[in-house]
């Protein structure tokens, strides 16, 4: 019997298909739409596809810009870090907390 102690994750498998960019494609399809009625004709999946794909862009990155209200830049949790550790290096070298704690645990 088999026993493991943590979870250990299977690899990941991903499929590579190529896309390729037509130029000559595009410009048909484009100059077509407008023959057809500037563009009042029904859009084609690819075309479906990229709405959808960047109406979740601006969606998540309006979501998840950085405001004025509530968000804190790297740099002031940088500095409260390392207050926070000169403060904590200070207290263990300078105060004598060490040696108190030492001296409590031998008597």
């Amino acid at each position: 019997m088999k026993f493991v102690f943590f979870k250990i994750p299977k690899h990941k498998k991903f499929s590579y298909k190529p896309r390729y960019w037509d130029p000559e494609k595009e410009e048909f399809e484009k100059r077509k739409r407008e023959l057809d009625g500037n563009g009042n004709t029904p859009k084609t999946a690819e075309e479906v596809k990229d709405d959808l794909k960047y109406q979740m862009e601006t969606r998540w990155r309006r979501k998840h810009a950085p405001d004025a209200a509530g968000r804190s830049s790297p740099w002031m949790k940088l500095v409260i870090y390392a207050l926070v550790i000169f403060f904590g290096l200070y207290f263990i070298f300078f105060t004598g907390f060490i040696n108190n704690l030492v001296r409590f645990f031998t008597e």
